[in-house]
């Protein structure tokens, strides 16, 4: 039988849209261990309280999945889709600070359970995404008595760490028509973006994303349809990059 601070906390999660449920469901427990293999290291004992406590979430598109107090409350794995980690903007447009596909670790979750630490922050899914939640004090006993587990939290910590790093060097010393150029060519291919989710993703207004790539354009850099960016000139915009 559940604890009394496990139905609080699976009543907490119901509150949240989309769906919820316990995640003794049929299947959830060989997807959580084949998205995060260390999880089969934990001692059985272990492996048994996040059956116990852990709850599955399945979430559409748009769908908030975790407000700034969540950060302290609770931690995601997920299953399926793209979650997408936005930095809460006050007088601006939310900015993405990384996106969290399966498998790996969130950089805020994580570091904020740790620390009991709330960010003004919050998660969004993508596309269609199922992940299980568990509470924080859960987390925080996996990571204790789990040199494996707790070995593949810092890892994600890191590299999403240099992610946010690399961010920060963009907004601070590159121009957005440069940080666009830098998008696009990051994608390795045509770009299947709307202008509105380009600028979500720089945390910009959509008409100043706009007005760049039509610059772009004008410069015979690349070519713009509908939802579509093709590179033309890839050196040229290698070298705008670079420029001072």
């Amino acid at each position: 039988m559940s604890s009394p601070g496990a139905v609080e906390w699976k009543r907490a999660c119901r509150c949240d849209n989309g769906v919820v449920m316990p995640v003794d469901s049929p299947g959830w427990t060989s997807r959580l261990l084949d998205s995060y293999p260390p999880l089969g290291k934990l001692p059985r004992s272990l492996l048994e309280q996040v059956q116990q406590h852990g709850l599955f979430v399945h979430k559409h598109a748009g769908d908030i999945m975790f407000e700034p107090a969540d950060f302290s409350t609770r931690y995601p794995f997920i299953l399926r889709g793209i979650a997408r980690v936005m930095k809460a903007g006050r007088s601006a447009p939310d900015t993405l600070l990384y996106r969290l596909p399966v498998g790996e670790h969130c950089l805020l979750s994580a570091s904020g359970l740790m620390a009991h630490w709330k960010f003004g922050a919050r998660v969004i899914a993508e596309q269609e995404t199922e992940a299980v939640l568990i509470p924080a004090a859960l987390f925080r006993e996996l990571v204790r008595q789990s040199p494996e587990f707790a070995h593949s939290v810092y890892v994600g910590i890191a590299r999403r760490l240099e992610n946010v790093m690399d961010l920060v060097e963009q907004a601070t010393y590159f121009r957005l028509d440069q940080r666009l150029a830098t998008m696009i060519l990051a994608s390795g291919g045509p770009v299947s973006k709307s202008h509105q989710e380009m600028a979500d993703d720089l945390g910009v207004s959509r008409e100043n994303v706009s007005r760049a790539l039509s610059d772009l354009r004008g410069r015979g850099w690349v070519r713009l349809g509908r939802r579509r960016i093709d590179v033309l000139d890839p050196e040229a915009l290698r070298s705008f990059i670079d420029r001072a």
